[in-house]
Parts: C-alpha cells; structure tokens; sequence
C-alpha cells in the first residue's frame, strides 16, 4: 500500500502526521511519501525524517481580499496543483491524508483528480479553512476534539469520526529521575516549564521569564522552584543572560530534541495552545497555563479555552497580561491547597494515547473499502 500524507506550516501539522506515518508502519505500510511546503521549518524537521519528501510553495490564502494576493495565490495554487498531479501520478497512492494548512490542498485536489480516495485530520477545535474547504471533497474527517463535528457542514458532519491527536509516542518517557539529570535539574523541586512552540514566542519568553525571576524572589518560594525555559533560536542569548544575571534557577534551551524529558520533569507548563503540544503534555497529566496566538483567525484560543472548560488549564489571553499577573497565576497553583493536582487529573482526562493506532486504522479501512468497491464495479 502506498500513501501520500501532506503536511506543513507549523510543527503542529507535521508531528502528528508523522506519528501517523509511524503508526502505519507499524501495520505493515511500507511506502509512505510525505508533502510539505519550502519553509525552512518544514524542511529542518523533515530532514531529521527517513520518509521522501516533496515540497510545494508557501501559499498561505489570503485571509482580506486583496485582488493582488489573490492572484499570486491562485497562480501558486495553479502551480503547485500541476506539481501534484506528477506526484500523484508518480507515486500511485492507493489514500491521501491531509494534515490542514497549506500544503493539503494542492494534493488533496491531485488526488480527487485521480480517484484517490482522501482522508483529513484536524487537529485543533476550530477546523482550519484548508480543512473546511476541502472537507467537501473528503471520504473521511477524522477530529482531535469531538465538539469540531459541529464546525462542518451538515453534508460533512456525516463522514467525521474521532480519533484524537496523534502522538509521537517513541519520544516518550516517563523516567523522572534520568530526565532531571539530562537536562540538569533536581528531580525533587517543583518545576514549570515554559515553552512557545517549535520557533518560540517573543513575548511569551520576556513575559515568563520575568514571572520566573518574580517568583525566585518571593521568600516562601525562593529554591523551592525551578524553570526549564525552551526559546526558540532568535531569543535564546537574551533569555539565557537574564536567567544568569538574575540567578534564576533552572535551564534555558533554544531547542531539545528530546521534548519528552521536559515534560517528564514539569509539574506545570506555561505555553502556547497548539494542539501538538497540549495532547502532548496531556499525555503526562499536566497541569497548564496556556497563553493562545492571539490572531483571531488562530484556532489555538479555541483550544485553550476548550483545556479551561475540561478544568485541565487556565486560559489567559495576551493583551493586558503581565509577568505579575502570570507570576501570581503560577504561585497560586504551586503552593499548598490549590487544585494543581485536580487540574492534572482533567489534563490527563483529555489525553488519547492510542489516536495515531486510531487514525492509521481508519486510514487503511478507508483504502480496503475503496478497493472493495473497485473490486465490485469492476
């Protein structure tokens, strides 16, 4: 069985798709060829992937009509379309699985051309407008939150099914103690973790480290917390030198292959709402504090806000947030008598460690039933 699994833009399209391809494998599927697009984060991360690749253009839609960028979309599309149907047609995939974003819809519109049957993933609580759009041409919409089947059409609605939010579970780890040492910590003293997604967040660096540095200097706090601060590249000296010079304890990283020791250590997370890294922590039962993206048009809020309802995290948004109202927000939750431990608990309630086994058997039902019915119309 071949397999075109197209994913792009941001890591939280790309690591689901392939804990995916990993799953797959795992039943048998021997040819797994991966779409992406030419940004510099797309290509890094797949680098470090032994699947074969193709790259399309960044083709972001325009979100205001702008007869200009609408033009230059179209005629990328037009491009990248004709791209995919070489692909297509090179490859012969017996399914497609797009991941959402911009470098679905050109092979997603590839593979209809060539009766290939596609299957999509959305992996956030509001459906992306790639996945909404090509909802229409898809023989299956598999969801990371049951309450997305309301955000599709009514024709849609009757073709998703939910398999939660595959996780790369071979990175995976739950040994505290060695996690600490790898990474430099004490295994014994509350640690929260700060990160911004796969390339950082200025303001959530300035605006958590300050935090971190208000809440070293509380006295009934003081050495009894500890930070492990992932920045992104671009931050990275800053938020290092501030750490020293205000001897702030804990760890300052621009980047760990291993994210998994990270979460182990962490008794909370402070982060951003992408849904990677949300069902990622989730899976360690984590409590969570999570500032979203703050575009409208981003579906991390709806994602934050769905983590509050479930009393798994605290939603804070960032305009008019401060390090004070974060540092208190963290204190509250680490001192004795606060619901820490139930807000873990509900974390852990959301997890679904078996969505990548999930996703990979509706992706391989979905080609058995199309190749029945070849087989029948044949």
């Amino acid at each position: 069985m071949r397999i075109i699994i197209a994913a792009g833009g941001s890591g939280g399209h790309i690591f689901p798709a392939v804990a995916l391809a990993g799953e797959l494998e795992k039943k048998g599927v021997k040819n797994i060829f991966f779409v992406s697009s030419q940004r510099r984060l797309d290509r890094a991360l797949f680098a470090a992937c032994r699947y074969p690749c193709f790259f399309l253009s960044v083709n972001p839609m325009p979100r205001k009509f702008n007869i200009y960028r609408l033009l230059i979309f179209m005629m990328k599309l037009f491009i990248d379309t004709a791209r995919s149907i070489y692909i297509v047609a090179g490859t012969r995939p017996k399914i497609c699985v797009g991941f959402g974003g911009y470098s679905s819809a050109a092979i997603v519109i590839a593979a209809k051309m060539f009766r290939v049957p596609v299957i999509l993933h959305e992996q956030n609580v509001f459906p992306g407008k790639a996945n909404k759009i090509l909802s229409r041409f898809a023989d299956a919409i598999a969801v990371s939150f049951k309450e997305s089947v309301t955000f599709f059409s009514r024709a849609a609605k009757e073709r998703v099914v939910f398999s939660g939010n595959p996780l790369r579970l071979e990175m995976l780890t739950n040994d505290k103690v060695q996690s600490a040492r790898k990474l430099g910590v004490s295994p014994d003293v509350k640690t929260v973790l700060i990160m911004g997604g796969s390339q950082g967040c200025s303001f959530l660096n300035n605006t958590a480290g300050d935090a971190a540095r208000l809440i070293s200097k509380t006295p009934r706090t003081a050495g009894d917390v500890q930070f492990i601060h992932l920045t992104g590249k671009k931050d990275y000296e800053q938020i290092k030198q501030f750490y020293s010079e205000n001897k702030i304890p804990g760890k300052v990283f621009s980047f760990l292959e291993s994210i998994a020791d990270a979460y182990c250590v962490s008794d909370l997370a402070i982060t951003r709402s992408g849904a990677s890294a949300i069902f990622e922590l989730a899976f360690y039962s984590k409590a969570m504090i999570l500032v979203p993206y703050p575009n409208p048009k981003n579906s991390q809020k709806s994602n934050a806000e769905y983590f509050e309802r479930a009393g798994a995290a605290i939603c804070r948004e960032e305009k008019n947030f401060s390090s004070e109202d974060l540092a208190r927000d963290v204190l509250n939750l680490l001192l004795p008598g606060s619901n820490l431990r139930d807000m873990a608990l509900a974390s852990g309630r959301q997890s679904v460690p078996d969505a990548g086994k999930k996703l990979a058997g509706e992706v391989i039902e979905l080609a058995r039933r199309r190749k029945g019915a070849a087989h029948i119309n044949g």
